[in-house]
Protein backbone atom coordinates (compact mmCIF):
# COMPACT_ATOMS: atom_id res chain seq x y z
CA UNK A 1 0.00 0.00 0.00
CA UNK A 2 0.73 3.41 -0.65
CA UNK A 3 -0.05 6.95 -0.17
CA UNK A 4 0.87 10.17 -2.51
CA UNK A 5 1.09 13.27 -1.33
CA UNK A 6 0.27 15.88 -3.67
CA UNK A 7 1.10 19.89 -3.34
CA UNK A 8 2.36 22.34 -6.34
CA UNK A 9 5.43 23.14 -3.87
CA UNK A 10 7.90 20.86 -2.30
CA UNK A 11 11.07 21.58 -0.37
CA UNK A 12 13.30 23.12 -1.28
CA UNK A 13 10.75 25.03 -2.24
CA UNK A 14 10.40 28.09 -0.18
CA UNK A 15 6.46 28.16 1.37
CA UNK A 16 5.63 26.86 4.80
CA UNK A 17 3.19 23.83 3.18
CA UNK A 18 6.48 22.75 1.19
CA UNK A 19 8.25 21.78 4.48
CA UNK A 20 5.00 20.21 6.24
CA UNK A 21 4.89 17.41 3.48
CA UNK A 22 8.65 16.46 3.84
CA UNK A 23 7.57 16.36 7.23
CA UNK A 24 4.67 14.04 6.81
CA UNK A 25 7.02 11.85 4.57
CA UNK A 26 9.66 11.74 7.70
CA UNK A 27 7.11 11.31 10.01
CA UNK A 28 6.29 8.11 8.19
CA UNK A 29 2.12 9.37 9.08
CA UNK A 30 1.68 5.82 6.84
CA UNK A 31 3.77 3.00 8.28
CA UNK A 32 2.93 0.49 6.29
CA UNK A 33 4.04 1.76 2.70
CA UNK A 34 5.53 4.15 0.71
CA UNK A 35 5.01 8.28 0.95
CA UNK A 36 5.35 9.70 -2.90
CA UNK A 37 5.39 13.08 -3.55
CA UNK A 38 3.74 15.15 -6.62
CA UNK A 39 4.83 18.39 -7.04
CA UNK A 40 6.46 20.66 -9.48
CA UNK A 41 9.77 21.94 -10.16
CA UNK A 42 10.63 25.11 -7.04
CA UNK A 43 8.81 28.18 -8.19
CA UNK A 44 7.74 29.68 -5.30
CA UNK A 45 10.03 32.74 -5.15
CA UNK A 46 11.99 34.02 -7.94
CA UNK A 47 14.94 32.91 -6.62
CA UNK A 48 13.52 29.33 -6.28
CA UNK A 49 13.33 28.53 -10.20
CA UNK A 50 17.12 28.10 -10.32
CA UNK A 51 16.54 24.88 -7.83
CA UNK A 52 16.05 22.75 -10.76
CA UNK A 53 15.83 18.67 -9.22
CA UNK A 54 15.58 15.91 -11.06
CA UNK A 55 12.07 15.07 -12.15
CA UNK A 56 11.97 11.61 -10.57
CA UNK A 57 13.92 10.83 -7.02
CA UNK A 58 13.66 7.42 -5.21
CA UNK A 59 14.56 7.22 -1.30
CA UNK A 60 14.12 5.41 1.31
CA UNK A 61 10.51 6.69 2.11
CA UNK A 62 9.28 6.36 -1.54
CA UNK A 63 9.59 8.40 -4.88
CA UNK A 64 9.36 12.33 -5.53
CA UNK A 65 8.30 13.02 -8.62
CA UNK A 66 8.23 16.90 -9.97
CA UNK A 67 6.58 17.67 -12.75
CA UNK A 68 7.74 20.94 -15.32
CA UNK A 69 5.58 23.96 -14.77
CA UNK A 70 5.95 27.38 -16.41
CA UNK A 71 9.23 30.05 -14.53
CA UNK A 72 9.90 32.97 -16.65
CA UNK A 73 11.49 36.08 -15.06
CA UNK A 74 8.00 37.26 -14.55
CA UNK A 75 6.47 36.03 -11.50
CA UNK A 76 3.08 37.04 -12.08
CA UNK A 77 2.62 35.49 -15.97
CA UNK A 78 4.35 32.33 -13.78
CA UNK A 79 1.91 32.32 -11.57
CA UNK A 80 -1.20 33.05 -13.66
CA UNK A 81 -0.09 29.82 -16.10
CA UNK A 82 0.66 27.72 -13.43
CA UNK A 83 -2.35 28.20 -11.86
CA UNK A 84 -4.32 26.27 -14.81
CA UNK A 85 -1.16 24.07 -16.12
CA UNK A 86 -0.40 22.44 -12.64
CA UNK A 87 -3.70 21.13 -11.87
CA UNK A 88 -4.12 19.68 -15.48
CA UNK A 89 -0.91 17.78 -15.58
CA UNK A 90 -1.72 16.75 -12.17
CA UNK A 91 -4.71 15.06 -12.88
CA UNK A 92 -3.61 13.14 -15.81
CA UNK A 93 -0.41 12.10 -13.87
CA UNK A 94 -2.96 10.80 -11.03
CA UNK A 95 -5.42 9.14 -13.60
CA UNK A 96 -2.65 7.28 -15.31
CA UNK A 97 0.21 6.75 -12.90
CA UNK A 98 0.66 4.48 -9.62
CA UNK A 99 -2.45 3.59 -7.91
CA UNK A 100 -2.55 4.54 -4.50
CA UNK A 101 -4.67 3.56 -1.52
CA UNK A 102 -4.89 7.28 -0.56
CA UNK A 103 -4.00 10.81 -1.77
CA UNK A 104 -3.28 13.46 0.56
CA UNK A 105 -4.03 16.86 -1.19
CA UNK A 106 -3.79 20.87 -0.12
CA UNK A 107 -4.88 23.84 -1.99
CA UNK A 108 -2.42 25.33 -3.83
CA UNK A 109 -3.40 26.43 -6.79
CA UNK A 110 -6.86 26.72 -4.80
CA UNK A 111 -9.67 24.61 -5.78
CA UNK A 112 -8.20 23.28 -9.44
CA UNK A 113 -5.91 21.36 -8.05
CA UNK A 114 -7.99 19.56 -5.34
CA UNK A 115 -10.80 19.61 -7.86
CA UNK A 116 -8.47 17.65 -10.55
CA UNK A 117 -7.03 15.20 -7.84
CA UNK A 118 -10.46 14.84 -6.73
CA UNK A 119 -11.98 13.61 -9.74
CA UNK A 120 -8.86 11.22 -10.90
CA UNK A 121 -9.57 9.47 -6.90
CA UNK A 122 -13.11 9.13 -7.46
CA UNK A 123 -12.36 7.48 -11.28
CA UNK A 124 -9.85 5.33 -10.23
CA UNK A 125 -11.39 4.39 -6.74
CA UNK A 126 -8.92 6.22 -4.54
CA UNK A 127 -9.19 7.64 -0.96
CA UNK A 128 -8.93 11.17 -0.52
CA UNK A 129 -7.60 13.05 2.10
CA UNK A 130 -8.60 17.23 1.02
CA UNK A 131 -5.84 19.34 3.83
CA UNK A 132 -7.69 22.98 3.57
CA UNK A 133 -4.93 25.23 4.83
CA UNK A 134 -7.50 27.80 3.83
CA UNK A 135 -10.67 27.90 1.89
CA UNK A 136 -11.52 28.92 -1.50
CA UNK A 137 -13.07 30.17 -3.05
CA UNK A 138 -14.47 32.41 -0.47
CA UNK A 139 -11.01 33.91 0.21
CA UNK A 140 -10.51 34.77 -3.39
CA UNK A 141 -13.71 36.60 -3.30
CA UNK A 142 -13.03 38.97 -0.33
CA UNK A 143 -9.24 39.77 -2.00
CA UNK A 144 -11.12 40.38 -4.93
CA UNK A 145 -9.12 36.87 -6.69
CA UNK A 146 -12.47 35.97 -7.51
CA UNK A 147 -14.69 38.56 -7.27
CA UNK A 148 -16.57 37.80 -10.58
CA UNK A 149 -20.00 36.29 -9.34
CA UNK A 150 -19.86 32.96 -12.47
CA UNK A 151 -16.68 32.42 -12.04
CA UNK A 152 -17.08 32.77 -7.79
CA UNK A 153 -20.20 30.22 -8.26
CA UNK A 154 -18.40 27.58 -10.76
CA UNK A 155 -15.16 26.93 -8.59
CA UNK A 156 -17.71 27.14 -5.32
CA UNK A 157 -19.16 23.78 -7.65
CA UNK A 158 -15.91 22.20 -7.90
CA UNK A 159 -14.35 22.62 -4.30
CA UNK A 160 -18.24 21.16 -3.18
CA UNK A 161 -17.53 18.12 -5.88
CA UNK A 162 -13.83 17.90 -4.28
CA UNK A 163 -15.26 17.66 -0.22
CA UNK A 164 -17.97 15.07 -1.11
CA UNK A 165 -15.59 12.90 -2.76
CA UNK A 166 -12.87 13.49 -0.06
CA UNK A 167 -12.72 10.81 2.58
CA UNK A 168 -11.68 13.66 5.54
CA UNK A 169 -11.15 17.14 5.08
CA UNK A 170 -9.28 18.50 7.60
CA UNK A 171 -8.75 22.62 8.49
CA UNK A 172 -6.65 24.03 10.75
CA UNK A 173 -9.59 26.08 13.04
CA UNK A 174 -12.88 26.05 14.26
CA UNK A 175 -13.63 28.77 12.42
CA UNK A 176 -12.45 27.08 9.40
CA UNK A 177 -14.70 23.77 10.26
CA UNK A 178 -17.72 26.47 10.78
CA UNK A 179 -17.78 27.84 7.29
CA UNK A 180 -17.25 24.79 5.33
CA UNK A 181 -20.78 23.03 7.13
CA UNK A 182 -22.62 26.37 6.81
CA UNK A 183 -21.85 25.88 2.79
CA UNK A 184 -22.57 22.26 3.29
CA UNK A 185 -23.90 20.34 6.27
CA UNK A 186 -23.65 17.27 5.19
CA UNK A 187 -19.92 17.78 5.46
CA UNK A 188 -19.58 17.63 9.35
CA UNK A 189 -18.82 14.45 10.18
CA UNK A 190 -15.57 14.42 7.47
CA UNK A 191 -13.98 17.32 8.56
CA UNK A 192 -11.18 17.00 11.54
CA UNK A 193 -8.93 19.93 13.08
CA UNK A 194 -5.87 19.34 13.02
CA UNK A 195 -3.63 22.57 13.21
CA UNK A 196 0.04 22.88 12.08
CA UNK A 197 2.99 23.55 14.23
CA UNK A 198 6.14 25.45 14.40
CA UNK A 199 8.99 24.27 11.61
CA UNK A 200 12.06 23.74 12.02
CA UNK A 201 13.89 24.55 15.39
CA UNK A 202 14.18 27.25 17.64
CA UNK A 203 17.95 26.53 18.20
CA UNK A 204 19.33 29.84 16.69
CA UNK A 205 22.35 31.62 16.89
CA UNK A 206 23.15 33.56 20.34
CA UNK A 207 23.98 36.79 18.66
CA UNK A 208 21.07 38.92 18.19
CA UNK A 209 19.67 40.12 14.45
CA UNK A 210 19.66 43.82 15.73
CA UNK A 211 21.81 46.25 18.46
CA UNK A 212 19.54 45.48 21.46
CA UNK A 213 20.84 48.62 23.29
CA UNK A 214 19.30 51.10 20.29
CA UNK A 215 16.12 51.49 22.33
CA UNK A 216 13.71 50.43 19.49
CA UNK A 217 10.69 48.50 20.68
CA UNK A 218 10.56 46.25 17.28
CA UNK A 219 6.67 45.34 15.91
CA UNK A 220 7.52 42.54 13.30
CA UNK A 221 5.52 41.23 10.24
CA UNK A 222 7.28 38.11 8.74
CA UNK A 223 5.45 35.96 5.74
CA UNK A 224 4.16 36.58 2.92
CA UNK A 225 3.17 40.46 2.33
CA UNK A 226 -0.02 39.35 -0.14
CA UNK A 227 -3.40 41.00 -1.04
CA UNK A 228 -5.27 39.97 2.14
CA UNK A 229 -2.76 40.66 4.79
CA UNK A 230 -4.39 44.00 5.21
CA UNK A 231 -1.12 45.58 5.89
CA UNK A 232 -1.49 48.93 5.11
CA UNK A 233 -3.64 49.91 8.18
CA UNK A 234 -0.08 49.03 10.37
CA UNK A 235 1.38 51.98 8.63
CA UNK A 236 -1.52 54.24 8.56
CA UNK A 237 -1.93 53.28 12.61
CA UNK A 238 1.60 54.20 13.43
CA UNK A 239 1.64 57.58 11.45
CA UNK A 240 -1.42 58.35 13.70
CA UNK A 241 0.80 57.63 16.87
CA UNK A 242 2.45 60.85 18.13
CA UNK A 243 4.76 59.36 20.73
CA UNK A 244 6.87 57.12 17.82
CA UNK A 245 10.34 57.61 18.45
CA UNK A 246 11.66 54.88 19.52
CA UNK A 247 8.70 52.82 17.82
CA UNK A 248 10.09 50.54 14.38
CA UNK A 249 7.99 48.70 12.17
CA UNK A 250 9.25 45.84 10.34
CA UNK A 251 7.84 43.77 7.03
CA UNK A 252 10.23 40.52 6.21
CA UNK A 253 9.13 38.82 3.23
CA UNK A 254 7.75 39.34 -0.36
CA UNK A 255 4.33 39.63 -1.75
CA UNK A 256 2.16 41.22 -4.36
CA UNK A 257 1.22 44.31 -1.30
CA UNK A 258 4.75 44.94 -1.07
CA UNK A 259 5.18 47.77 -3.38
CA UNK A 260 2.34 49.52 -2.00
CA UNK A 261 3.11 49.15 1.57
CA UNK A 262 6.60 51.13 0.44
CA UNK A 263 4.54 53.66 -1.75
CA UNK A 264 2.00 54.04 1.57
CA UNK A 265 5.17 54.71 3.44
CA UNK A 266 6.67 57.34 1.21
CA UNK A 267 3.61 58.88 0.92
CA UNK A 268 3.22 59.34 4.55
CA UNK A 269 6.79 60.01 5.24
CA UNK A 270 7.51 57.16 7.91
CA UNK A 271 10.56 55.41 6.23
CA UNK A 272 12.25 56.46 9.46
CA UNK A 273 10.21 54.13 11.08
CA UNK A 274 9.36 51.62 8.69
CA UNK A 275 11.76 48.78 7.46
CA UNK A 276 11.38 46.37 4.29
CA UNK A 277 13.75 43.37 5.09
CA UNK A 278 13.46 40.91 1.90
CA UNK A 279 12.63 37.71 2.50
CA UNK A 280 15.10 35.05 4.73
CA UNK A 281 15.65 32.00 5.35
CA UNK A 282 13.64 30.51 8.01
CA UNK A 283 16.19 30.41 10.62
CA UNK A 284 16.87 34.12 9.67
CA UNK A 285 13.53 35.23 9.96
CA UNK A 286 13.32 33.09 13.37
CA UNK A 287 15.84 35.15 14.84
CA UNK A 288 14.31 39.06 13.62
CA UNK A 289 10.56 37.86 14.94
CA UNK A 290 12.84 36.59 18.20
CA UNK A 291 14.82 39.95 18.17
CA UNK A 292 11.67 41.86 18.18
CA UNK A 293 9.37 42.87 21.31
CA UNK A 294 5.82 41.64 19.22
CA UNK A 295 4.67 40.07 16.33
CA UNK A 296 1.70 41.02 13.54
CA UNK A 297 -0.50 38.71 12.56
CA UNK A 298 -3.20 40.90 10.19
CA UNK A 299 -5.97 39.37 7.73
CA UNK A 300 -8.95 41.40 6.03
CA UNK A 301 -12.27 41.43 7.59
CA UNK A 302 -14.07 37.78 7.22
CA UNK A 303 -10.72 35.87 6.08
CA UNK A 304 -10.44 34.56 9.43
CA UNK A 305 -13.79 32.60 9.33
CA UNK A 306 -11.64 30.68 6.12
CA UNK A 307 -7.81 30.79 7.30
CA UNK A 308 -5.57 30.55 10.30
CA UNK A 309 -2.25 32.06 10.09
CA UNK A 310 1.12 29.30 10.81
CA UNK A 311 2.89 32.02 11.70
CA UNK A 312 1.04 32.11 14.71
CA UNK A 313 2.90 29.03 16.01
CA UNK A 314 6.21 30.43 14.82
CA UNK A 315 5.58 33.53 16.62
CA UNK A 316 4.39 31.41 19.97
CA UNK A 317 7.53 29.37 19.92
CA UNK A 318 9.57 31.67 20.27
CA UNK A 319 7.71 33.39 22.88
CA UNK A 320 6.85 36.57 21.03
CA UNK A 321 3.44 38.29 22.17
CA UNK A 322 1.24 38.53 19.34
CA UNK A 323 -0.93 42.08 18.03
CA UNK A 324 -3.77 40.50 16.01
CA UNK A 325 -5.69 42.58 13.36
CA UNK A 326 -8.47 39.96 13.39
CA UNK A 327 -12.06 39.93 14.75
CA UNK A 328 -12.87 39.77 18.10
CA UNK A 329 -15.68 36.78 17.90
CA UNK A 330 -12.73 34.28 16.23
CA UNK A 331 -11.20 31.47 17.67
CA UNK A 332 -7.69 33.05 17.13
CA UNK A 333 -8.88 36.33 19.14
CA UNK A 334 -10.24 34.41 21.73
CA UNK A 335 -7.41 32.46 22.42
CA UNK A 336 -5.29 35.50 22.68
CA UNK A 337 -7.07 37.18 24.95
CA UNK A 338 -7.79 33.57 27.23
CA UNK A 339 -4.61 32.82 27.41
CA UNK A 340 -2.68 36.41 27.65
CA UNK A 341 -0.46 35.90 24.81
CA UNK A 342 -0.81 39.39 23.38
CA UNK A 343 -3.57 42.03 21.79
CA UNK A 344 -6.03 41.67 19.30
CA UNK A 345 -7.40 44.89 17.38
CA UNK A 346 -10.66 44.67 15.12
CA UNK A 347 -9.30 44.83 10.95
CA UNK A 348 -10.60 47.96 10.10
CA UNK A 349 -10.02 50.30 13.36
CA UNK A 350 -7.35 52.26 12.79
CA UNK A 351 -8.22 54.56 15.27
CA UNK A 352 -7.81 51.49 18.17
CA UNK A 353 -4.95 50.32 16.84
CA UNK A 354 -3.45 53.64 16.70
CA UNK A 355 -4.12 53.60 20.51
CA UNK A 356 -3.04 50.12 21.29
CA UNK A 357 0.81 50.78 19.58
CA UNK A 358 0.95 54.01 21.50
CA UNK A 359 0.28 51.91 24.78
CA UNK A 360 2.07 48.95 23.58
CA UNK A 361 5.44 49.46 25.48
CA UNK A 362 3.93 49.42 29.07
CA UNK A 363 1.66 47.24 28.17
CA UNK A 364 3.99 44.41 27.44
CA UNK A 365 5.30 44.17 30.80
CA UNK A 366 2.18 41.97 31.26
CA UNK A 367 2.72 39.36 29.25
CA UNK A 368 5.43 36.70 30.37
CA UNK A 369 7.05 35.09 27.43
CA UNK A 370 7.87 31.98 28.90
CA UNK A 371 4.13 31.67 29.75
CA UNK A 372 3.75 32.43 25.73
CA UNK A 373 5.77 29.36 25.18
CA UNK A 374 4.23 27.16 27.57
CA UNK A 375 0.81 27.58 26.18
CA UNK A 376 2.81 26.88 22.28
CA UNK A 377 4.15 23.90 23.97
CA UNK A 378 1.09 22.75 25.42
CA UNK A 379 -0.93 23.07 22.33
CA UNK A 380 0.66 22.65 19.31
CA UNK A 381 3.35 20.04 19.46
CA UNK A 382 4.33 18.06 16.42
CA UNK A 383 3.70 15.06 17.89
CA UNK A 384 0.16 15.63 18.15
CA UNK A 385 -0.62 16.59 14.40
CA UNK A 386 1.50 12.95 13.93
CA UNK A 387 -1.23 11.34 16.09
CA UNK A 388 -4.09 12.97 14.40
CA UNK A 389 -3.20 12.57 11.18
CA UNK A 390 -2.14 8.59 12.16
CA UNK A 391 -5.68 8.20 13.89
CA UNK A 392 -7.21 10.34 10.69
CA UNK A 393 -5.34 6.90 7.93
CA UNK A 394 -6.43 4.36 10.03
CA UNK A 395 -9.83 5.03 10.23
CA UNK A 396 -10.19 5.30 6.15
CA UNK A 397 -8.05 2.89 5.12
Amino acid sequence: MSILLVHRHYFPDSPPYASIIKDMREMQIFRDGCIDVLASQPSYKFEDKFKSIAWKVKDDLGTVRRLPVFRFNNQKVNKMLNFFWFPFISFWAMLFGKKYKAAIVSTAPPVLLAFGIALACKIRGIKLVYHCMDIHPEIGRITGDFKNKWIFNFLIKLDHFTCRVASRIVVLSGDMKHSLTQRDSALKNKIEIINNYNLGDNQLEEQNFFNQNDGKFRIVFAGNIGCFQNLDIMITALSNVSNKANLQLIFVGEGAALNQLKNLTKELKLQEFVRFIPHQPLEVAKKIIKDSQIAIISLHEKVIRYAYPSKTMTYLSLGVPILALVENESELAKTIINHNLGFVCPPKDVKNLSNVISNLENKIQLIEKTNIQKYFRRTFPKSEFQLKFLHLLKDIL
